[in-house]
């Protein structure tokens, strides 16, 4: 579990770089300057999409019920990507945009969503699977006795 968190962490420590970064200067505002400029707010959906997939995917490995994962992650990824903004309107370069924030609310969902589908079909396709298990012994029976 802690393997989690420290991906969790890292990979929010990777939005929160490049958020700061000014674009051209260093490392991370060379990643920048590598996404056209049309598409850096859309880059959000899908970066914040994955972030909110970790989160949620964390809290079920914990146990947690699907809702309660579904409504925290979302909720901590819009948050994250709040103070991201406000970090982002104060450095150099950079300005804060509430469009940044829709679009992390947005991959949010999205990830939601994808969760939400992994765990209708793998409850769809388990007894599926522990069915044919149980054909098997019992189609099985008396073979290895001959």
């Amino acid at each position: 579990m802690l393997f989690v968190v420290f991906v969790i962490v890292g990979y929010m420590l990777l939005l929160v770089g490049l958020a700061v970064a000014a674009p051209g200067i260093g490392f991370t505002g060379s990643l920048i300057d590598l996404v056209p400029g049309g598409w850096r707010d859309w880059a959000h959906v899908p970066a914040y999409g994955v972030l909110a997939w970790l989160v949620m995917t964390g809290f079920r490995l914990r146990g947690w019920p699907l809702s309660y994962a579904l409504f925290v992650g979302v909720l901590s990824t819009v948050v994250f990507g709040l103070w991201t903004e406000v970090a982002q309107g104060a450095a150099p370069g950079r300005e804060a945009s509430l469009d940044d924030v829709l679009h992390d609310l947005l991959g949010g969902m999205m990830a939601g969503a994808l969760v939400l589908w992994q765990h209708r079909v793998s409850h769809r396709v388990q007894p599926i699977l522990l069915s044919r298990r149980t054909n098997q012994r019992d189609l099985m029976k008396g073979m290895l006795s001959r």
